[in-house]
């Protein structure tokens, strides 16, 4: 596929008149997308392993009971998909995460998290992918370990093992550059640890990736509660 779009472009270039009208990208992307099957898991003969690398981006604490913590955040992924290659300008493209084949990963505690709305992934001409997904998560599983509140958030694939999706965490630490100071409790501290399981039934790998958040409720003085 490769070639042929190389060669493809470069029959634009010298006759222009071929896709008279029409933008490169528009003639690009239909290109890419033609026999684009989304379903189709886009390992390779000679690797069957998809790399995927996962982050999180702490954006606010919407509500804390001491046992529930619910936040909004942004995952980020990525991975490479090598039916997205090219060697023309544009040297990327944005495409609906709805019609591109996406890795299956989400929060173990509660699959059911709530996504803000589909973004764009950003494509480039290797094929890598990335975006970026605004939502708003919830677990239970919050403990007391001395005067601070540990509080995680394990991410994992949801159908394949590891031999097929390699989940790798892109920092050990959140995000908190863009964290919006809540009004009863501080962020201490943030970790963020990848983890390989085997069972006794199967030989395959399961990795998962496990955020973690220490929470410390503020405490105020007097002068505070007037």
């Amino acid at each position: 596929m490769k070639t042929h779009i190389f060669l493809t472009v470069v029959l634009i270039l010298e006759f222009p008149c071929v896709v008279q009208g029409v933008l490169i990208e528009d003639w690009l992307i239909s290109t890419l997308m033609k026999d684009y099957n989304k379903l189709a898991y886009p390992g390779t003969t000679d690797n069957d392993t998809v790399v995927v690398k996962h982050d999180m981006t702490l954006i606010r604490i919407v509500e804390f009971d001491g046992t529930k913590l619910t936040i909004d955040a942004w995952l980020g992924t990525e991975w490479r998909d090598p039916r997205f290659l090219w060697d023309s300008s544009p040297s990327n493209i944005r495409l609906p995460i709805s019609q591109i084949w996406t890795p299956d990963i989400v929060l173990y505690d509660n699959p059911d998290s709530r996504i803000r709305f589909e973004p764009n992934a950003l494509i480039d001409q290797s094929g890598g992918v990335y975006y970026s997904q605004p939502i708003r998560l919830e677990v239970d599983n919050c403990r007391q370990i001395q005067d601070e509140l540990r509080c995680t958030f394990k991410f994992g694939s949801w159908t394949f093992d590891g031999f097929k999706i390699d989940l790798q965490n892109r920092s050990h630490v959140i995000d908190l550059s863009n964290f919006q100071l809540h009004t009863n409790y501080d962020i201490m501290d943030t970790s963020v640890v990848r983890n390989v399981l085997y069972y006794a039934c199967c030989p395959e790998p399961f990795p998962d990736i496990t955020y973690t958040v220490n929470l410390k409720k503020i405490k105020r003085g007097w002068f505070d509660r007037l």
